[in-house]
């Protein structure tokens, strides 16, 4: 039973109303963390960084083949076993979202949700039907009793007519002539919506915040065979498959912070900076690592079975004098849940020309990546893009 209770515990896939999320604990300590060491790095240069990326160099990403069987996909079938949990208290509402972040797996939960329940999903709307502020669509959900739409953000544009076929959704589906819907929605198209449409009244459900031992236990339990994973930044191990983890959860419960509790998004971060160490180091009896603060005993042990975690915070970084097109875009992608090109020129207040030239340069810094030929906001760099626009006093999302 304690067993049992211990494993609930750390479960990622706790589904509570948007009103009970909590952000991890160290969060805002994280964000003034990113602030300083980009402030600093400003001041006296990047002598710390470059050693520590010299160490790193010795190091090399893991085969494709390796990288799916230490960090394979997240799998999100068990979110939405809970969320039909949770749903059994909302019989009575004709339309319930289900949201997450970007790159937080909301259009899959309510995918699997659907299947699951065998309940007939809406077909996503063309950019041309967006454009012509199409109703085709609006009119396919009155033709069944339960329905579903798992990404709520391709339905609209921030355009005239682009918003024509949310309003009609929402006053139908709140009237109860569409009958009952569950909506997966990215949390900054509701924080978007929310203004731009009115949604007072609509259940918003959420996946809640995981903490650092929980994504341990995640990691470790995902891996099959718990990895032992080294900080590149402490030396010290943050994943081993003993039982006294409680000095690797510290490392992890920054990463927790950063990503805001994610589980989307902290997985990205553990699954694009794992590394092994090079074969001509893994075979050598004197690595260039030092570490000082591991006991004797294990100084045999077999170094090419060991992982190594890059500074989980490190990130393609936003310049503070980020200007304001840039800025924009950024902003438009997020409320949006990405974009393609022949969007662009529908959401932004600039000519095809500046909007892709901005594009263009966010994406040679990696802070942009295309994902089926949309553009978005890229996992590592989520955590900087969101912190920059909410000091500018942009409209953020509630997550």
């Amino acid at each position: 039973m304690a067993q049992g209770s211990t494993n609930a515990a750390l479960s990622p896939w706790n589904v509570v109303s948007l009103d009970a999320f909590q952000t991890p604990e160290r969060t805002q300590a994280s964000q003034w963390r990113r602030s300083w060491r980009a402030a600093t790095t400003w001041m006296i240069g990047k002598e710390a960084s470059e050693r520590q990326a010299k160490q790193e160099s010795e190091l090399r990403a893991l085969p494709e083949i390796k990288l799916a069987h230490v960090a394979p996909s997240i799998d999100w079938q068990p979110a939405a076993a809970c969320l039909e949990q949770a749903l059994k208290s909302y019989d009575d509402a004709p339309l319930v979202l289900f949201i997450s972040p970007p790159h937080g797996g909301h259009s899959a939960v309510v995918s699997h949700w659907a299947a699951q329940q065998d309940i007939h999903c809406l077909t996503a709307s063309t950019l041309n039907e967006l454009v012509e502020g199409s109703l085709a669509w609006v009119d396919n959900a009155t033709q069944t009793k339960r329905w579903a739409i798992p990404a709520l953000e391709r339905h609209f544009l921030r355009h005239t007519q682009g918003l024509q076929g949310i309003r009609h959704l929402i006053e139908r589906a709140l009237s109860g002539r569409l009958g009952q819907s569950v909506v997966g929605c990215d949390s900054w198209t509701y924080a978007y919506l929310q203004h731009a449409v009115g949604l007072e009244g609509v259940p918003v459900l959420t996946l809640q915040g995981v903490e650092g031992e929980q994504l341990a236990h995640y990691f470790s339990q995902s891996a099959g065979e718990c990895p032992t994973v080294y900080s590149t930044r402490t030396g010290k191990s943050i994943l081993t498959s003993g039982s006294d983890q409680k000095e690797a959860y510290k490392e992890l419960q920054l990463l927790a912070a950063h990503c805001r509790g994610h589980l989307g998004i902290a997985w990205h971060y553990w699954r694009e900076r794992l590394r092994e160490p090079a074969e001509d180091l893994a075979n050598s009896n004197n690595s260039s690592h030092k570490r000082s603060d591991k006991s004797s005993d294990h100084e045999d042990r077999d170094t090419s079975q060991e992982l190594w975690l890059l500074d989980a915070l490190a990130e393609a970084e936003l310049p503070t004098d980020t200007g304001d097109l840039a800025t924009l875009l950024l902003h438009t992608l997020l409320i949006h849940g990405g974009l393609e090109d022949q969007a662009l020129k529908h959401v932004l207040p600039f000519s095809d020309h500046e909007s892709l030239n901005a594009r263009f340069a966010l994406a040679r810094r990696g802070i942009l990546s295309s994902q089926q030929g949309r553009w978005q906001v890229a996992p590592l760099s989520y955590a900087s893009v969101r912190q920059l626009l909410e000091s500018r006093n942009y409209l953020v999302d509630p997550l």
